[in-house]
């Protein structure tokens, strides 16, 4: 599973949502899919494939549960937690007046690090966008909800047929939520679904490498689905199609193609994700610049977070992760 771009397609995943968002937050409509999806929606089914097919490979090779949620929660929680402090505790103390020296900054603080809704009040009143100070975290308690989805069912079941009946039940809610009664709540539901769907077929895969390396399967796969995307688009089956379409394209895509520059040295794509919202939100609303500057220097302040929470915070998580796994398998090995 090593000879892939998808770190590649990540790090592009999360400047498409960069993109994406800028319009959002600068009271513009998102470019998209006409009648499916917004740009950063389809990057965020890119990214939750990708996540399904190399996180389920992670739970079949890993020497048990804990050493698979210890890795998991070192993914996830250290960099999510020094970027929840910056938000409360240095943009809060900078643009807030009495902020920090009371109880909300703490409290926003401790509701973010664990998935909470990341609204600072305090911050964004008078923003363009002023519902939220980081609106793209909220895939994040999806995200990691999926994660513990896979260790329970494959503990209980290490079969395909388990991912797969899960995948159907997604497939199934998210066709009824999209054609049934609208409402606030059933779209945002349905949001859901299209990430279950993304994640859970890739999941599924995670237990077919052998047809992972047929290079004409794989661009035939490709070709399909590419085709298929606006022949569904529009139709009630577009939320289940479509996002089954962008999933297999993004992996076959993925698989295809070797990447050799970013593979295995650096992955920037979480810390962009954590960061690129709030930058935004800050640069757009506290600064005259006009759009495209302010997407460029957003970008530019984003990667430069990205890079120091992947040296500072994300790379050593990660690596202490790997140490407590040898260590447990070192201390197995002992015993037996």
């Amino acid at each position: 599973m090593r000879n892939n771009s998808f770190d590649l397609i990540r790090h592009f995943a999360a400047l498409m949502v960069l993109v994406s968002h800028h319009f959002a937050l600068s009271g513009l409509e998102e470019p998209g899919i006409a009648g499916y999806n917004s740009l950063g929606g389809i990057a965020v089914i890119a990214f939750f494939s990708i996540s399904g097919l190399l996180i389920t490979h992670s739970f079949l090779n890993a020497s048990s549960v804990t050493d698979y949620l210890t890795k998991r929660v070192a993914r996830i929680f250290p960099a999510l937690i020094a970027c929840a402090f910056i938000m409360t505790f240095v943009a809060g103390g900078i643009l807030a007046d009495g902020y920090v020296t009371g109880p909300a900054a703490l409290i926003d603080f401790l509701r973010i690090s664990l998935f909470g809704r990341a609204a600072i009040d305090e911050i964004t009143n008078g923003f363009i966008f002023s519902e939220s100070f980081n609106g793209s975290l909220w895939t994040l308690k999806i995200e990691f909800a999926f994660y513990l989805l896979v260790a329970a069912f494959l503990s209980l079941y290490r079969r395909a047929a388990m991912v797969g009946a899960t995948l159907v039940a997604f497939c199934i809610a998210t066709y009824v939520l999209g054609n049934g009664p609208s409402s606030a709540l059933a779209q945002k539901l349905a949001v859901y679904g299209y990430a279950g769907i993304a994640f859970f077929a890739g999941s599924l895969l995670a237990f077919y490498k052998q047809y992972l390396g047929a290079r004409l399967r794989l661009a035939m796969t490709l070709t399909a689905c590419l085709g298929l995307i606006p022949l569904a688009t529009g139709t009630p089956m577009a939320g289940v199609v479509v996002t089954l379409c962008i999933c297999l394209a993004t992996l076959s895509l993925g698989l295809l193609y070797v990447d050799g520059t970013l593979r295995g040295r650096f992955d920037l794509s979480y810390g962009i994700y954590l960061y690129a919202f709030p930058v935004q939100q800050l640069v757009i609303n506290k600064t005259s610049l006009p759009f495209v500057p302010s997407m460029i220097v957003s970008a530019l302040i984003v990667i430069a977070l990205a890079a120091a929470s992947w040296i500072c915070i994300e790379r050593p998580a990660l690596q202490w992760a790997h140490r407590k796994s040898k260590a447990r398998l070192s201390e197995t090995a002992t015993l037996s």
